[in-house]
C-alpha cells in the first residue's frame, strides 16, 4: 500500500512540476504524456517523408446497356485487383457500383471506366491523411508504453482498491489502443486502395420525332453558335 501510493505521488509531483493539463486524464496518464508526447512530436517529421494520400472518384455514365456496362466495368476493376464494394441495380434503366481499386492503377482504372459510354460528371478527389496517420500512430506508441507502466504497477499492487483502480485504467487505455489501431487500419486500407462510386443510365432511344427535332434543334443552335 505504502509502495502504490508513493508510486501516485510521484507520478502527482511530476504534473505539479511540469504543468500540465489536469481536467480529463488520470494522473498516471497525464503524468506519462508530459515525459512522452514531446519527444514523439518533434519526431514527426522524421516518421513518413512520403505523403498518404486517400483518392476518391464519382462518375455518371449514360450507356447503351446498363446490364453490359456493369458487367464490364466489374470486370475491368477485377482485373485491376479490386473488387466491389457496393451495388445497386435498377434494371436496364439505371445501376450505380462502389468499387475500390490499387491506389496505384487509379487513374488507369478510371481512364478504362469512362470508356464504357458518355460521361456526364466526373468528380476526382484526393486527401492528404499523413499528418493524421502520424499523429495517431505517435499517440499510439505511447498508450502501449503506459498499458505496460500500468501492467507493471498491477503486478505490484496488494490492496483490493489499488488492484481495481489501476484495473479500471488499464480497460480505458487498451480501449484507446483498440480504436487507434483500428483508425490505423482504417486508413492504411483507404490509401492503398481507392474507392470509386460509378452511376449508369441508359441513353435515350429517339424515335423519328425525336430524332427530327433533334435535327432542327441543332440546326436552330447552329444559326446563333458556329463555334464557342
Amino acid at each position: 500500500m505504502k509502495q502504490m501510493m508513493l508510486a501516485l505521488l510521484v507520478l502527482s509531483a511530476i504534473v505539479t512540476m511540469t504543468g500540465c493539463s489536469t481536467s480529463s486524464s488520470s494522473v498516471a496518464e497525464r503524468s506519462f504524456a508530459c515525459e512522452v508526447m514531446e519527444p514523439a512530436s518533434s519526431n514527426m517529421a522524421d516518421v513518413r517523408s512520403d505523403r498518404m494520400l486517400i483518392w476518391k472518384a464519382s462518375l455518371n455514365i449514360q450507356v447503351w446497356s446498363v446490364s453490359n456496362a456493369v458487367n464490364e466495368s466489374i470486370t475491368l476493376v477485377e482485373r485491376k485487383g479490386g473488387f466491389v464494394e457496393k451495388k445497386s441495380d435498377g434494371g436496364e434503366t439505371s445501376a450505380s457500383l462502389t468499387v475500390r481499386v490499387p491506389a496505384k492503377s487509379f487513374r488507369e482504372t478510371l481512364s478504362g471506366l469512362e470508356t464504357f459510354g458518355t460521361v456526364t460528371y466526373r468528380n476526382i478527389q484526393g486527401e492528404d491523411v499523413t499528418e493524421d496517420f502520424i499523429d495517431v500512430e505517435a499517440r499510439l506508441k505511447n498508450k502501449l508504453v503506459l498499458r505496460d507502466r500500468l501492467k507493471q504497477l498491477l503486478e505490484k499492487a496488494t490492496e483490493v482498491k489499488d488492484i481495481l483502480s489501476i484495473e479500471t485504467e488499464l480497460n480505458r487505455v487498451q480501449a484507446d489502443i483498440d480504436s487507434m489501431q483500428g483508425r490505423i487500419k482504417s486508413l492504411k486500407g483507404q490509401v492503398e486502395y481507392a474507392t470509386v462510386t460509378l452511376q449508369f443510365e441508359r441513353k435515350a432511344i429517339l424515335g423519328p420525332l425525336g430524332y427530327f427535332f433533334k435535327g432542327l434543334w441543332w440546326g436552330v443552335e447552329k444559326l446563333f453558335v458556329i463555334r464557342e
